[in-house]
C-alpha cells in the first residue's frame, strides 16, 4: 500500500515478475476496508508509512488487532529516518528503506510470506493474496 503512483507501478511490476498476486491499494483507508471485509484473503501487509489519512502504522495496528498472525513490511523513507528497531517493536516483521535493492525486496518479501507465527508455526502463509 502506497500513495505514491511511480512506487504502485514499480510494485506492481516487481510482483508480476515475482509470479505473487497481489493487491495494490493508494489508501490506508480502502486497505482498512477491504482487510476489514475479508481478513483471511491475505498473506502479507506492506506499506509505507506517511500516507494521507491514515499512517501505516496505524494501519498495521488495526490489521494486528484481527490478524495478529499476518507478517506486516512496512516500506518507507521513514525508516532511513527512525530505524528498522523503531519498526520492529511496532510489530513488523521488516522495515525496508526507499529506495531499495531488488534483492532486498525479493528475499526479505519471501521470508515474510514463510515466517511462523505462533498461530501458523509449522505452515506456509495460507493466503494467495498480498496487499500493499
Amino acid at each position: 500500500m502506497d500513495d505514491n503512483e511511480a512506487i504502485r507501478a514499480f510494485l506492481r511490476h516487481f510482483f508480476r515478475l515475482e509470479n505473487l498476486p497481489v493487491e495494490i491499494i493508494d489508501s490506508a483507508r480502502v486497505a482498512w476496508d477491504r482487510f476489514q471485509a475479508a481478513p483471511h484473503d491475505y498473506s502479507m501487509l506492506l506499506t509505507d508509512c506517511e500516507m494521507p489519512g491514515m499512517t501505516g502504522v496505524e494501519l498495521a495496528k488495526r490489521v494486528r488487532q484481527v490478524r495478529a498472525d499476518l507478517p506486516m513490511i512496512i516500506f518507507s523513507t521513514s525508516v532511513a529516518v527512525h530505524g528498522p528497531k523503531h519498526f520492529a517493536t511496532q510489530g513488523f516483521v521488516a522495515a525496508l528503506p526507499k529506495p531499495v535493492a531488488l534483492d532486498t525486496l525479493r528475499s526479505t518479501i519471501r521470508n515474510a510470506l514463510v515466517t511462523e507465527s505462533p498461530s501458523t508455526a509449522g505452515t506456509p502463509a495460507q493466503s494467495e493474496q498480498a496487499q500493499i
